[in-house]
This record gives structure tokens, C-alpha cells and sequence, in this order.
């Protein structure tokens, strides 16, 4: 982690930040509610452009900046983009890297006041963890259905956010979901949190670098080799670019 600042200093400047977010983040609920009669599309772009002020915000008041290697790995067809998951930094900037994107979430998030009700806006897949099959079960139907509407799929293979250095094992949902439905799958590697740090109010200054593998045909491969060749390619980018191991 950066750790050129220390004592009051950063949680100063993460406390402005969220001055201006939590504000932001109301005023983005209400323009959901608006534009909820209205092609998803409009919901969105007024999504995409809260992201980018967010980048914005931590950039000004926190001393984050970031940049994005790979962009043209992205296809223009539907793709499943699989995520490196260390901070909350990806899941805002997901918004603006990846096209009308889709999440999967525990559905327990959708009770959190204005965040989790703006998440449900979203049309994001929403599961019960206690329940393992049914969850993948209910991310092939609805993911799919998503992926034939022209949205991203989002998912975090790690399934919560890992410290920089360590790993877990990858979940095999979005493997499964690109199998099932012969699509694409994009890795990205990125150490977000080595700045925004899980479980952590504090924000460091530095630079986050995201990097976007090429895409993986899904057909042909079983979910379980899918996943190997994802996990492989983010633990060897990770290792290479940032030395983490991860």
C-alpha cells in the first residue's frame, strides 16, 4: 500500500470526498427514479457520467488518479468481463469502462438506503448466497437475458474483495454464465486497492492502473477450464505489472 501519507492527512481529504459523494450519490437515486420510465440506456449514460465524477472527486480531493491499458480488448459484441475485485474503486469505475454494464449481487445489498436502492435501478442480478444452485441457476437465466439485451456482465470471480497480495479461489459463475451462453469472457487486472483499501474509510494518493486482457472464447471449453485460464492470466498480469502475487 502507499503509505507517503499517514496520520490526519488522508482521512481528511477521504472525508471531503465524501462530502461531495454522498450528496452525489442522492441526486443519482432521484435521476433513476426519473428516467425509470425511459429505455435503459438513458439510466446509463446519467450512471456513467456520476462514475466519472467520482474519478474526478478522488482525483481533486484525494490525490487518486488512474489509467486504463487494454480499452481495445474490449469487443463490440456482448462479453462478460471478470474483474480483479480488491476495492470499491473497480465497482464505481466498472460504470465507465465497460458498455450499460451488469452486476451480480447479494441481494441483501439492495437494502442499504440509496446505494442498494440505486443498485436495484440497475437491473443488476440479484442472488441469495445461501443457496448455491439456485444462484447459478438465476445467473444463467437472468444473465443471459441480460447479454441478449446488449448489456455487460460484470462479475467479480473472487466474489468479494481480496487484499492486495493475497487469493482465493475463483468462483466458477461467470465462467458457467459465458459457457452456457457461448460468450466471450474479458480478465482485467487492476490494484485499486492498494490505494482504496477493503473495510477501509481511508483513501491514499497514487495512481490505479487497470489492465484489460484480451477476450477468451468460451466455446468449446468447459466452465472449470474457462476459469483456470481466467485465473491464470490475472495472477500472471497481477505478478508481472504489480508484484503482488495476486
Amino acid at each position: 500500500m502507499n503509505k507517503k501519507q499517514s496520520g490526519l492527512l488522508p482521512w481528511l481529504r477521504s472525508i471531503i470526498y465524501y462530502l461531495f459523494m454522498v450528496p452525489s450519490l442522492i441526486t443519482l437515486f432521484f435521476a433513476l427514479i426519473l428516467l425509470l420510465p425511459f429505455d435503459y440506456k438513458y439510466r446509463a449514460l446519467v450512471i456513467r457520467w456520476w462514475a466519472l465524477l467520482q474519478m474526478w472527486l478522488l482525483k481533486v480531493f484525494c490525490g487518486l488518479s488512474y489509467e486504463v491499458k487494454g480499452a481495445e480488448n474490449l469487443p463490440t459484441t456482448p462479453y462478460i468481463a471478470l474483474p480483479k475485485h480488491q476495492s470499491a474503486w473497480e465497482t464505481i469505475a466498472s460504470n465507465f469502462l465497460f458498455k450499460q454494464p451488469a452486476w451480480v449481487f447479494n441481494r441483501d445489498l439492495f437494502r442499504i438506503p440509496f446505494f442498494g436502492w440505486g443498485l436495484f435501478f440497475t437491473h443488476p442480478v440479484g442472488i441469495d448466497r445461501g443457496t448455491p444452485r439456485a444462484a447459478l441457476n438465476q445467473l444463467v437465466d437472468q444473465g443471459g437475458a441480460l447479454l441478449r439485451n446488449g448489456r455487460t456482465m460484470v462479475i467479480f470471480p473472487e466474489g468479494t474483495r481480496v487484499a492486495p497480495g493475497e487469493r482465493i479461489k475463483f468462483e466458477p459463475g461467470g465462467s458457467l454464465l459465458a459457457v452456457r451462453t457461448e460468450t466471450p469472457v474479458v480478465p482485467v487486472a487492476l490494484n485499486a486497492g492498494e490505494f482504496w483499501p477493503r473495510h477501509s474509510f481511508r483513501k491514499y494518493p497514487g495512481h490505479i492502473k487497470v489492465i484489460i486482457g484480451p477476450a477468451i472464447e468460451s466455446k468449446g471449453l468447459k466452465a472449470r477450464e474457462l476459469n483456470a485460464k481466467v485465473e491464470s492470466w490475472i495472477h500472471q498480469t497481477m505478478d508481472k505489472n504489480f508484484g503482488q502475487g495476486s
